[in-house]
């Protein structure tokens, strides 16, 4: 199944840098980034269903052919851990501090792939916080939710530089290239009375961020001049389309700064004011001295 999506399809000029972006650019330029080749998507589609390849059978053949692109270089904790305040200090790792992690894009397309450069996509736990800011170049993210009714949606944003996404608790989510090369910086934590299992900082396990569930069917590909989602007929019918709102407490928190110099410079009050909305956004109540 094919479903064109509104985007333009030509390069648009790209976004000044947030602030703090050029920082982590610089930071990363310094380390030696963990590089994910074509070969590790086909890998998840094989093993376990954790990734969906529309073109499998391409990405197979280039691959025999010695065709490996690399898609992406991953930046762990490309900015220092920041210690929350007030948490207990026997709880989870993850529920104490923060962390932020940067990935730069390469790949605009799975070599001669129609699908477009991607990450692995994973889901989330149940109990992650975690904030997305395009830094350069043009995304599109995706993520599973619930609308008000309560129904299950794929909802998606196309993000330049300085936009941000917020991932709901527990969902599963993508990000595509449309513009390469792209930078897009993140930060999450874990709330520790949502915590039912492994923490997502835990989840550095491969095993247990990429291999907890199957992904769901469904792709990005240019097809004829357009950007479409290509996926089972069940995918998109089970989680329909839509384009995906940024929460209202998000910008007055976020901006003007923007969540890199946020989380490089703001007090742990702000962080943890970060967290209560997020939370919120994952539709549990705010403390009344967080609104």
């Amino acid at each position: 199944m094919i479903t064109p999506l509104d985007i333009p399809t030509a390069r648009v000029s790209p976004c000044p840098l947030p602030p703090g972006g050029l920082d982590l650019l610089v930071a990363a330029s310094a380390r030696e980034g963990r590089a994910r080749h074509l070969r590790d998507l086909l890998t998840g589609a094989d093993a376990d269903g954790s990734v969906y390849l529309a073109h499998s059978d391409e990405v197979r053949a280039m691959l025999n052919r010695g065709i490996d692109p690399q898609l992406y270089l991953a930046y762990r904790d490309i900015a220092a851990p920041r210690p929350k305040t007030g948490q207990p200090i026997d709880g989870a790792e993850g529920t104490h501090t923060w962390f932020a992690d940067l990935v730069v894009y390469t790949a605009a397309n799975l070599g001669g792939s129609p699908e477009l450069g991607r990450s692995l996509g994973h889901w989330n736990t149940p109990a992650q916080v975690e904030i997305f800011q395009c830094l350069s170049g043009r995304v599109l993210m995706l993520h599973t939710n619930i609308d008000r009714d309560g129904n299950s949606t794929m909802d998606y944003h196309v993000c330049r530089a300085g936009d941000h996404v917020v991932i709901p608790f527990g969902a599963w989510h993508l990000t595509v290239v449309l513009d390469a090369p792209a930078a897009v910086f993140n930060v999450y934590t874990d709330v520790a009375d949502l915590l039912t299992g492994h923490t997502s900082r835990e989840a550095v396990d491969s095993d247990l961020k990429y291999r907890v569930a199957p992904a769901p069917e469904l792709t990005i590909a240019r097809t004829d001049s357009k950007i479409a989602v290509i996926g089972s007929c069940r995918e998109l019918t089970e989680r329909p389309l839509r384009r995906g709102e940024s929460p209202s407490w998000a910008e007055p928190l976020l901006m003007p700064s923007g969540l890199a110099a946020l989380y490089r410079h703001a007090p742990a009050a702000e962080l943890a004011r970060l967290q209560e909305h997020a939370a919120h956004f994952g539709r549990r109540p705010i403390p009344a001295a967080a609104s």
